[in-house]
């Protein structure tokens, strides 16, 4: 079993590291705040995988004192990593779906997290099985409750790769629930179920960011095409706030804006506002992020 859980192991965590590599190129060759934050999320869970890989060693070549204290060490790292991530994967869900990161839920998970610390430290003080069971459905219970919400609020990601990716974690992850009941009832399949969903996981995004830097690929052959109207008849725009769009797209301030077409800077900012609104997105990045998928 140790020489299977360990294979998986380190398959995932190569896969992981390519997959964190794509990220990070992608992040700096498309400047999106979501892949941002993926890249933190990945690298913790990237980081457990590594250490539990490390852990499962130590157990196979060490003992005695040593064993202890690097087992011991290990531990604590991933309850702590684990424990940032159950307040770090809802404030990522909250801002991928444009929902401000606001009370209760900004409580609640502080809360949770708080909670999952302590019973990290009692298993590892007291040995427990309903500890590690415990912590186990309050992380699952986490990763849902996330899951959910992404799943409701889909159509609010305004970046179209994120969108997909999504989608397609949200599969993965359903089909992963019932490793997730085996491994409440066998307790000794949850580091493999981890391993098996971290290396799904990362397969799911390495492929879409494949699949991105394709789209940005072909996209770089036609960045000279001329922007037009019927390239947005998806959100509704009008002549005037397309008016407002290119001159926006010239890095144009509102004042600007409104000298050139000849209207208040008032009635300009209920445009922004207008377009904003229809095309889902925060800011004027956003807004040219959204130009560059569109043309």
């Amino acid at each position: 079993m140790s020489g299977i859980l360990l294979l998986v192991y380190m398959l995932a965590f190569a896969l992981g590291c390519m997959t964190l590599a794509l990220a990070i190129v992608y992040r700096l060759a498309n400047k999106q705040r979501w892949a941002t934050y993926f890249i933190i999320c990945h690298a913790s869970l990237l980081g457990c995988m590594m250490l539990m890989a490390l852990q499962l060693l130590s157990r196979i070549y060490l003992s005695g004192l040593v064993f202890d204290v690097i087992t011991y060490s290990i531990a604590f790292i991933v309850i702590a990593d684990l424990t940032f991530l159950i307040v770090f994967i809802p404030y990522f869900t909250t801002w991928v779906i444009a929902h401000p990161w606001r009370q209760p839920y900004k409580g609640l998970f502080y809360v949770l997290a708080l909670v999952y610390l302590v019973l990290g430290i009692s298993r590892e003080l007291w040995q427990k099985l309903i500890i590690d069971q415990l912590m186990l459905m309050l992380f699952v219970f986490v990763i849902a409750f996330c899951l959910s919400v992404t799943l409701k609020n889909i159509n609010s990601i305004a970046n179209k790769t994120a969108r997909t990716s999504a989608i397609s974690i949200i599969i993965v992850s359903a089909a992963m629930v019932p490793a997730i009941l085996l491994a409440l009832l066998f307790p000794s399949l949850k580091p493999l179920l981890f391993g098996i969903y971290f290396l799904a996981l990362s397969i799911t995004i390495m492929t879409f960011l494949f699949m991105e830097f394709v789209r940005l690929g072909r996209s770089t052959v036609v960045k000279n095409k001329e922007l037009v109207l019927e390239d947005l008849e998806e959100y509704h725009i009008t002549e005037r706030e397309f008016a407002v769009i290119r001159l926006i797209s010239q890095g144009l301030t509102n004042k600007e804006i409104a000298s050139q077409l000849g209207i208040s800077a008032n009635t300009v900012n209920n445009h922004v506002a207008n377009i904003y609104g229809k095309t889902q997105v925060r800011s004027r990045i956003d807004l040219l992020n959204l130009l560059k998928q569109s043309w």
